[in-house]
């Protein structure tokens, strides 16, 4: 349980959907291409590198060998389970406040 909730993590944090980051690295790329388009192709670039390096060091550290001791792991899963359910129902569904505040700070940085 433990490692397939480090493996959501790092899927959350590398920003694929359905998690909430996704929605924020898709409205920065959208907003550099519609006002400056030259610097989308880096930060494409950039975001890809990112997800390409945080794919290989998942692979060699959830589905590699495994090295070590083997006696089992007492962690508790709840605050890790919990904040990607957080993570998840934010990139599924946002209560209109949150949307409507969201947009008020989008006005006033410009």
């Amino acid at each position: 349980m433990l490692g397939w909730g480090f493996v959501f993590g790092v899927v959350a944090i590398a920003g694929l959907p359905p998690f909430g980051i996704f929605t924020s690295e898709f409205l920065v790329v959208t907003s550099t291409m519609a006002r400056a388009p030259f610097l989308a192709l880096p930060l494409v670039l950039g975001l890809l590198i990112g997800f390409a390096a945080l794919i290989l060091r998942l692979q060699g550290i959830a589905f590699g060998a495994p090295q070590g001791g083997s006696t089992p792991v007492e962690a508790s899963l709840v605050p890790l389970y919990a904040h990607l359910a957080l993570v998840l129902s934010a990139g599924l569904f946002l209560p209109a406040a949150l949307v409507e505040w969201f947009q008020h700070v989008a006005r006033l940085l410009g």
